[in-house]
């Protein structure tokens, strides 16, 4: 138990739960993410036996942060963080499959004014039955992104 009280206290961000066996629960950025459903607007086309279908692979499966780093030097903060998000079709899909793909996220935040004065978000890897065909949207995955840390990044001034 005490094992569990000093990863608590080393990771504010990531409330990995270790001492839980087998549980998978998301820490508050993941749940932002989650929240900002950054697979809603994804539509791609899919050939198949030479019929060519749109698909909608629109739905989040799973969001997971690898790292993140902050720093903050008088009123600009930065962080860099690398995560997976992982996309699926719904259940209801005349084609089914999905992708995930890694990023790596960098930004710098003006913190008087609560705006985003540098973004840079790059997928590094990518994986699942449309994994090849996520460069082609990787700007709206990246705008989707973008604007969730927007968002966030806004709400720390509403206090």
């Amino acid at each position: 138990m005490r094992n569990c009280f000093g990863q608590l206290a080393a990771g504010v961000f990531f409330l990995q739960p270790s001492c839980i066996a087998n549980a998978q629960v998301p820490n508050a950025l993941e749940r932002a993410i989650e929240d900002a459903q950054p697979c809603r607007s994804l539509k791609t086309k899919v050939s198949s036996f030479g019929i060519s279908v749109e698909v909608g692979v629109d739905k989040l499966d799973s969001v997971k942060i690898e790292n993140l780093q902050l720093s903050v030097n008088g009123n600009t903060a930065e962080a860099s963080a690398r995560g997976t998000l992982a996309c699926k079709t719904s259940d209801e899909a005349l084609v089914k499959g999905g992708f995930s793909a890694t990023a790596e996220v960098r930004l710098k935040v003006d913190l008087t004014t609560c705006k985003m004065t540098e973004t840079s978000i790059e997928i590094v890897k990518t994986g699942g039955r449309f994994g090849d065909i996520v460069k082609g949207l990787e700007t709206e995955i990246s705008g989707a992104l973008r604007r969730s840390l927007e968002r966030n990044v806004a709400k720390l001034c509403e206090k």
